[in-house]
């Protein structure tokens, strides 16, 4: 038991080896170091009732319940904290290997859900694996411009009308958000430029915008450089992904709107080690630059107090499902972004965006439990959830 421990702790050993995800999972008390992730005043005993694969009661009041009921078992973890499994916010399931495997990966990874955020139209969409983790919130075919500003992600596009028929479409099809390219990829041989720029304008976006509100669905837009990322805000858009190439101004409004960033960082970073070799010596120390870039917009879009959501663009180049939300806490850390911010980017803000807050990201009674226990408070150290102790699922 840790030094200082509480005396909640020796109620009884430390191992666990029942899965508590089942329906049919029986009610169990977990008294742990610490709870990452609950709303629980620091005088509550960290304890956590779960059962059916809920979370039923925290603090106090489970073991209460523990307590006036002798079915419910307890079950102390010493020295580990318990917290919400991780979610990664931008994905592209498609890519990278088949579905199957990313997912299978994803859920190796220990992620309770997952953003997939476009695919060639040709593909089917990407579904939860029967009885998850993770959950799969996806948006289908992305909806781009015609042409060569078109992407391979997206359905080719013109015009306002066209881009709102298709966000409809996309939510009769059951998609969990809209996912709009308004630029096309970064220009790595000239730093600070973005291919396609003015891809889709600001008519085409508002329409996509009205069409996702009204089917009661978030916007999310590619798009990198100073107008296309205001653009974004100004049509209303819920996320900007990737985001690269932004000034103060842009972030402060972004902030201001409370439009959320996912600047997936590990995606350039990844090209600029360029693990297979692809690019010649004097294109990794641009990309290098462009990652540094990144970073120093990172620190400086906490600071602004823009919405930050740890996503990945995993399937990408270097970027393997799951182990891809590692490499992105990595990244933030090294901007120097604080733990807390990190590992709240990663479970409650982006269970928020996915639109799955009620289920995941917290430690709340009524949500999943599907639980991380690490060895200290990944509030501090975020990367702990990497290697957990122990898992629920």
């Amino acid at each position: 038991m840790a030094a200082n421990s509480p005396p909640w702790l020796s109620a009884c050993g430390a191992s666990l080896k029942r899965p508590l995800c089942g329906r049919d999972a029986k009610p169990l008390c977990l008294l742990a170091e610490g709870l990452a992730g609950a709303d629980l005043a620091a005088s509550e005993p960290p304890a956590l009732l779960v059962g059916g694969g809920r979370i039923l009661a925290l603090g106090q009041e489970a073991l209460d319940h523990a307590e006036a009921d002798p079915a419910i078992a307890r079950q102390a973890l010493p020295g580990l904290w318990l917290c919400p499994a991780p979610l990664d916010a931008h994905v592209h399931l498609t890519l990278g290997g088949t579905v199957d495997a990313n997912l299978e990966r994803s859920q190796r990874a220990g992620l309770a859900a997952v953003r997939d955020l476009g695919h060639a139209p040709n593909k089917p969409n990407p579904r939860t694996p029967s009885g998850g983790p993770p959950w799969v919130v996806g948006s289908g075919p992305g909806l781009g411009a015609l042409g060569p500003a078109g992407s391979w992600l997206a359905e080719g596009l013109s015009g306002s009308e066209a881009f709102r028929l298709a966000a409809e479409a996309r939510a009769r099809n059951g998609s969990g958000v809209i996912k709009v390219f308004a630029t096309g990829l970064l220009d790595f041989e000239h730093p600070g430029q973005v291919l396609h720029g003015e891809a889709v304008g600001l008519a085409e976006l508002s329409a996509a915008v009205e069409a996702a509100e009204g089917a009661g669905l978030p916007l999310a837009v590619h798009a990198s450089g100073i107008p296309a990322v205001a653009r974004a805000v100004q049509a209303g858009a819920s996320s900007v992904e990737h985001g690269f190439f932004l000034d103060r101004a842009t972030m402060r409004a972004m902030a201001q709107a409370r439009v959320s960033w996912v600047p997936t960082c590990a995606a350039v970073r990844a090209h600029a080690q360029d693990p297979e070799g692809r690019h010649t010596p004097e294109l990794r120390k641009q990309l290098a630059g462009i990652y540094q870039g990144q970073l120093q917009a990172l620190a400086v879009g906490e600071a602004l107090g823009v919405d930050l959501v740890l996503g990945t663009d995993a399937g990408s180049y270097g970027l393997e499902h799951g182990a891809a939300i590692f490499a992105e806490m990595e990244c933030w850390l090294e901007a120097g972004v604080r733990p807390v911010t990190v590992f709240e980017a990663a479970t409650r803000r982006a269970a928020r965006l996915l639109g799955l807050e009620h289920s995941l990201g917290s430690l709340k009674p009524g949500a999943q439990a599907w639980l991380l226990a690490l060895p200290g408070d990944p509030r501090r150290e975020p990367l702990t959830m990497a290697r957990p102790t122990w898992r629920s699922f």
